[in-house]
């Protein structure tokens, strides 16, 4: 189904015919300045479920490789792929507690295992072997260094963070009083890492060196994930059902939910998110991919998640 933009275009594209008669290049300078005009009639972001209701499975981390395949895990023993035309199809069995994740450099999935103290390694036909079994304690978001290739490990019970080196060495990289649950972590620019607690609303910075201080809040209640673009972070507020943007400079800005749980699609005020989790953007598209637990509490059973698309509006 087109939306207003879409339509537009599409509507600019066939009337591209009627200048046939007439200079060509001048043609194509007016359409295109129309389609530049089209393309930002999308005033707000707007989100629309990707899935349906996925029955008796919650919500881990969600990562896309460079294809745009999304990789969405259950927190349970499952990891789907979505294919880019929208497909869902169990990638990976047999994990326990799969909760944050990541592509590394050759296309392989890092899949951390939350009850497992372990992370395993998903190559790209769903193959699992074991990556690190040791070292551990309730691991959950996962962030690697392009450079260096070392991976850096969030972990929620130990309030710490792990580093991974190349070798397969685990040690200790930061450790600090402000960990409240450590859950999110995603490189930000010059080498730094950022983490987002669940059992609070901070979000810390982690210097080269491990050093950790406060560098944002960013709602009122606990946090899930994270990810980067460009100039800019995405937190999904877990706990305060919404998604938050938050600049380089530590300003904060919410795009998306008011607090109010639900699964509503849309733009604007009337967007209700439920317990969103697991978020991650786009390798080319101005789009994020989330995960939801539908229910009404975070205790409720059987459990039920659903993955959705959010389209950004153009940055200012």
């Amino acid at each position: 189904m087109l939306n207003s933009s879409d339509e537009i275009q599409t509507d600019i594209l066939i009337k591209l015919s009627a200048f046939s008669n007439f200079g060509r290049s001048l043609a194509l300078l007016f359409v295109s300045a129309l389609l530049f005009a089209a393309g930002s009639l999308r005033a707000e972001t707007e989100i629309h479920s990707l899935t349906e209701v996925i029955a008796g499975h919650s919500t881990g981390g969600v990562t896309v490789d460079s294809l745009g395949n999304i990789y969405v895990a259950d927190f349970g023993d499952v990891v789907w792929k979505i294919t880019p035309d929208g497909q869902r199809h169990e990638f990976a069995t047999g994990l326990y507690g799969a909760s944050g994740n990541a592509i590394e450099k050759d296309g392989n999935l890092l899949q951390s295992n939350f009850y497992g103290d372990s992370i395993t390694k998903i190559d790209r036909k769903g193959q699992t072997t074991p990556f690190i079994t040791s070292g551990l304690s309730g691991p959950v978001g996962i962030a690697i260094n392009k450079q260096t290739g070392d991976v850096y490990v969030a972990n929620c019970r130990g309030n710490s963070i792990a580093k991974i080196a190349t070798d397969g060495t685990v040690s200790s990289f930061a450790k600090s009083e402000l960990f409240k649950c450590p859950n999110g972590i995603s490189f930000g620019p010059e080498g730094n890492l950022y983490v987002v607690n669940y059992r609070d609303n901070k979000m810390l910075k982690i210097d080269p060196k491990g050093i950790v201080t406060p560098f944002a809040t960013v709602s009122e209640k606990g946090l899930g994930h994270l990810c980067f673009n460009k100039d800019r972070f995405y937190v999904t507020a877990s706990q305060s059902h919404a998604i938050y943007e938050v600049m380089l400079d530590g300003t904060v800005k919410r795009i998306l939910g008011n607090g109010e749980r639900g699964i509503v699609d849309g733009a604007g005020a009337k967007v209700r998110l439920s317990f969103p989790n697991g978020i991650t953007v786009h390798p080319w598209a101005r789009r994020l991919y989330i995960n939801e637990f539908v229910n009404e509490s975070t205790f409720s059973w059987p459990p039920r998640a659903i993955v959705r698309e959010i389209i950004l509006e153009a940055t200012k």
